[in-house]
Order: structure tokens, then C-alpha cells, then sequence
């Protein structure tokens, strides 16, 4: 795990994440109007967004786009310019090597934060065992906005009763629910070590945090 980079991005996010942070795309633009959210005080993380495909400008981040934590990891490596797998004549130089923007964003950020690609999906997405499944699960108090999709219409009773395995495969978290606060507070804790992130399936846990005198090597 690279800490100054998780330093990093965890700044920047609390910086530019109320107006910038969605997790619906890895960058990609709101389908309300930007100038709206701001007027109103509102969060970007509650609307819908749609990625961005091409890319028309010099700069990753343009006066309207938003990003996930992933995007916001990228933008970083690129010092927020396009980096060229994502600039629209690439794909057509690479003939038949058709690149994977999906992998490429998982990739940057990974090298970024210094995960593993298991590690990485736990983070960058809200199905089967990702962290914020963990989180709503085990620590429904402490995340309290954290849904599942369907929750409200009553779609998740049998995992929020614990009949199913917090790592099922039929539920996921609904991304408009994880605003810029929740983010950075959960890439701290995995930063500080409380939250660890495992390579296989279902492998994540919580320590304790320290007590002031095994933070100072006593017992």
C-alpha cells in the first residue's frame, strides 16, 4: 500500500468531492445540470451520471465532469490531463488491440494506491464482496446513508434481516448512496490499516483501532 498516495487522493476527494465525487463512473459527466448542484449546495454523489466515452478536451477533469474514486486516482497519476488510452483516437491506432478502459482505470489506480487487482475491486465497486457491502453489513450504524439497491422498495429484507451472506451475489450497494465524506473517511481507515482488504473472495476485516499505549509501544 502506497500511504502518501492514499493521502493523496483522500485530499483531493475532500477538496473537489462534493461537486466532483460520483461512484455511478470511473468519469463521466452528471445527467443534471452542474451549475444547479452548486447553487443549491448539493451533492454530486445523488445524481446519475454518464461516462464519458470520448473525451474532448485537454483536461481529464472539465468544468462539468465527475468522477469515482478510481477517477479521482487517475486524474492524479495524469495530473488531471487525458491520459491517452482514454483520448478518443486511440482506440483506432490500436487496431485489433482494442483497449480496456475499464481495466486501464482499475490498473492506474491500483499502481497509484499500491493494491492488488482483488484489493482494487473491493474498493471501486458495490457488488458481491465489496467493502462498502462489508461496511453496510457489519457497521450499519456507523454508515447509516450506505443502501442497497432496492432497499427502499423492499428488495433487500432478507439480507438486512442476515439471512443471506454479507458477500451474496443478488445484492449490491446503490453508488448514489457513497457521498465524498464516506469515501475518504473508508479509504483512511484502509489507509490507517483498520479496514484490510484481502486478494480472495469475502477477505476483508476490521482491526481494532490502537489504544494510546500501543500507539506509544507499550502494553
Amino acid at each position: 500500500m502506497n500511504k502518501d498516495n492514499f493521502k493523496k487522493l483522500i485530499d483531493s476527494i475532500l477538496f473537489d468531492g462534493q461537486f466532483r465525487f460520483n461512484m455511478t463512473c470511473f468519469v463521466g459527466k452528471l445527467t443534471m445540470d452542474t451549475d444547479e448542484i452548486k447553487e443549491k449546495n448539493l451533492l454530486a454523489s445523488e445524481y446519475g451520471a454518464v461516462g464519458l466515452h470520448e473525451v474532448e478536451t485537454t483536461e481529464l477533469f472539465n468544468c462539468d465532469s465527475v468522477g469515482c474514486i478510481a477517477g479521482f486516482a487517475t486524474a492524479l497519476v495524469n495530473n488531471w490531463k487525458t491520459p491517452e488510452w482514454l483520448n478518443p483516437g486511440f482506440q483506432e491506432k490500436q487496431g485489433n488491440k482494442q483497449s480496456n478502459v475499464v481495466q486501464d482505470f482499475e490498473a492506474t489506480s491500483n499502481r497509484f494506491l499500491g493494491l492488488t487487482e482483488g484489493q482494487g475491486k473491493k474498493l471501486y465497486y458495490a457488488d458481491n464482496d465489496s467493502v462498502w457491502k462489508y461496511l453496510k453489513y457489519y457497521e450499519s450504524d456507523r454508515y447509516i446513508f450506505l443502501k442497497y439497491n432496492g432497499e427502499e422498495e423492499g428488495e433487500a429484507e432478507e439480507i438486512l434481516d442476515g439471512y443471506c451472506d454479507w458477500d451474496d451475489s443478488q445484492h449490491e450497494i446503490n453508488f448514489l448512496s457513497i457521498d465524498y465524506k464516506t469515501a475518504a473517511n473508508v479509504l483512511t481507515r484502509i489507509m490507517n490499516e483498520e479496514i484490510v482488504l484481502g486478494d480472495g473472495d469475502g477477505d476483508i476485516h476490521i482491526n481494532e483501532p490502537a489504544t494510546v499505549g500501543e500507539q506509544n509501544g507499550s502494553i
